[in-house]
């Protein structure tokens, strides 16, 4: 009695491309949404201009309309006396609060810079231009967090990049042993063809179109998984600012390009290495599939 042998299964192969496919997507995901919020965080810091004692809100209605011309300059937002105190109620305890009502506050404006020029040797120079303008008595800003913030955003752009890197040959490792694994079982029916006679591109086609068929049904699989973590994660980790703060951040015309990419790439990348790993055992001698 014969054993009959069993034909190797897909699910390996199926679950290493959705794997793959999975952990980049997550990678794309964190890399457009560390963007976002971190663009969102250099336009938060204000610079804010105080105006002279008997500047009238129309003079400084004057000015914000000529300084939102500025192609630096993201939004400004014009400050009274009244909302001065608002603010300090906010940030301030009540002792606090109690001697600033007695004082007469300045009218103020606060500028909002683009995340492109939001660094400290732009700011700094602006700051020195801003205080000659007229009626302006002081400009501060937040030099400190600026430049934490300007290198800290650096710091995270060569993690991720970094990252990217590592994730890729990752990828294309764990699906180099995929497909490597699939062939393997097959070894000696390759041979076999070869020597009766069959081309390589016939041999090579049917292993290239299997994979190509494991990615498509690998694709849903790793974009389910990928949509479910992006829309499931804030509602259960509502405490988390940092999550919602990323898929904020994330528009879906992004999350679209993000699923597209990575289905390209891992059909590219199973057709490409199955096809590499078939004709590795072209090349080997009989002696050595044993």
């Amino acid at each position: 009695m014969t054993n009959k042998r069993r034909k190797p299964s897909a699910w390996p192969s199926i679950i290493s491309l959705s794997a793959v496919m999975f952990m980049l997507g997550l990678l794309g995901f964190s890399l457009i949404g560390f963007q976002g919020l971190s663009k969102h965080l250099m336009e938060s810091s204000s610079i804010d201009l105080y105006f002279t004692d008997g500047t009238t809100p129309a003079q400084v209605k004057a000015i914000e309309a000529k300084l939102r011309q500025e192609p630096w300059i993201k939004t400004t937002k014009y400050i009274t006396p009244e909302d001065g105190l608002k603010e300090m109620g906010n940030k301030y305890d009540e002792e606090i609060l109690s001697f600033a009502e007695n004082i007469a506050l300045p009218l103020s404006l606060e500028l909002y810079p683009k995340s492109d020029y939001a660094n400290i040797q732009f700011i700094d120079r602006e700051s020195k231009h801003l205080r000659t303008l007229a009626n302006v008595e002081d400009v501060i800003y937040q030099r400190n967090w600026v430049e934490n913030m300007t290198a800290n955003v650096q710091r995270l752009q060569w993690v991720f990049a970094a990252s990217t890197l590592i994730a890729l040959l990752v990828a294309i490792a764990l699906i180099q042993s995929a497909t490597r694994l699939s062939i393997f079982a097959n070894r000696f029916l390759i041979k076999s063809m070869q020597l009766v006679g069959a081309t390589n591109t016939f041999i090579v086609k049917p292993y290239v179109m299997n994979f190509v068929r494991y990615s498509l049904v690998a694709i849903p699989i790793a974009m389910g998984l990928l949509l479910t973590v992006f829309y499931g994660l804030p509602f259960v980790f509502q405490d988390f600012a940092i999550i919602n703060d990323f898929t904020k951040h994330i528009a879906f015309n992004q999350l679209l390009i993000i699923c597209i990419s990575v289905s390209i790439f891992g059909l590219i990348l199973a057709s490409f290495g199955s096809w590499l790993s078939t004709r590795r055992y072209l090349r080997t001698k009989i002696e050595n599939l044993y």
